[in-house]
C-alpha cells in the first residue's frame, strides 16, 4: 500500500484525529462554491441565462440545502432566518435573491456546520442522521455527505458556466482539492473555517 493510501486508510478508518476524506471533499466543494461565486461577473449574479438558474439562486439554494442537512436536520439548530424567507428549493418558482445576501448566508451556514463536520469520524458515516422527507427511509451521514458533495460541485459547475457565458475566463472547476487530497495549505485536517 502506498504511503498516501495508508495515510488515507488511517484517516478514513476513524483511527486518526482527521475527518474522513468524504467530509474533507465537502470542504473542498464549499471552497469551490465560494471561489466561483466570488469570481462571477455581475451580469450572472442576478438573472437567469437561458435555462440556467440565476447565480444568486444557486448560492442561496445550496446554502438552504446545507442548512437543512447539517444545521437544522442533524444538529437541531434553528434555520437561517434569511434563508427561511427565500424560495430556493427544488420545484419552487424561479426567484432571484440578493446575491450578496446569498453569499453571506452560505458563509453563516458553513460556519455553523463545520464544527459538526469536523467531529465526524469514519465510524460515524454509517450512523442514521435523518429521515428522508416524505418517506419512511433513513439517511446516513455518509449518504448526506455524498449527496452534498455532488450537489455542491454540480451547481458550482453551473456557476462556472454562467461566468463563461457572461465573459469571464475559464474558472477551472474544480481547482485544487486541497482538503481532500492533503496537498497544499489546506492539508488533511486543516481548518476549513
Amino acid at each position: 500500500m502506498s504511503s498516501d493510501a495508508a495515510t488515507d486508510a488511517t484517516i478514513d478508518s476513524g483511527a486518526s484525529t482527521h475527518p474522513p476524506r468524504l467530509v474533507r471533499l465537502l470542504w473542498d466543494a464549499f471552497d469551490e462554491l465560494e471561489r466561483v461565486a466570488g469570481a462571477l461577473p455581475a451580469p450572472g449574479r442576478g438573472r437567469a441565462i437561458g435555462r440556467l438558474n440565476a447565480g444568486s439562486w444557486i448560492v442561496a439554494h445550496l446554502a438552504k440545502q446545507q442548512d437543512d442537512y447539517w444545521n437544522v436536520g442533524v444538529q437541531g439548530l434553528d434555520p437561517d432566518v434569511w434563508l427561511l424567507k427565500q424560495r430556493v428549493g427544488f420545484g419552487d418558482e424561479p426567484s432571484v435573491p440578493d446575491f450578496a445576501e446569498a453569499v453571506a448566508a452560505f458563509g453563516r451556514v458553513r460556519a455553523r456546520a463545520i464544527p459538526y463536520l469536523r467531529a465526524l469520524r469514519g465510524e460515524d458515516l454509517d450512523a442514521v442522521v435523518r429521515r428522508r422527507p416524505g418517506s419512511s427511509g433513513e439517511q446516513t451521514a455518509g449518504e448526506l455527505l455524498s449527496r452534498s458533495v455532488g450537489h455542491c460541485f454540480a451547481h458550482t459547475g453551473e456557476l462556472a458556466a454562467i461566468a463563461s457565458l457572461v465573459g469571464a475566463p475559464d474558472l477551472g472547476v474544480p481547482a485544487r482539492l486541497m482538503h481532500s487530497t492533503g496537498r497544499g495549505s489546506a492539508a488533511a485536517g486543516a481548518d476549513p473555517r
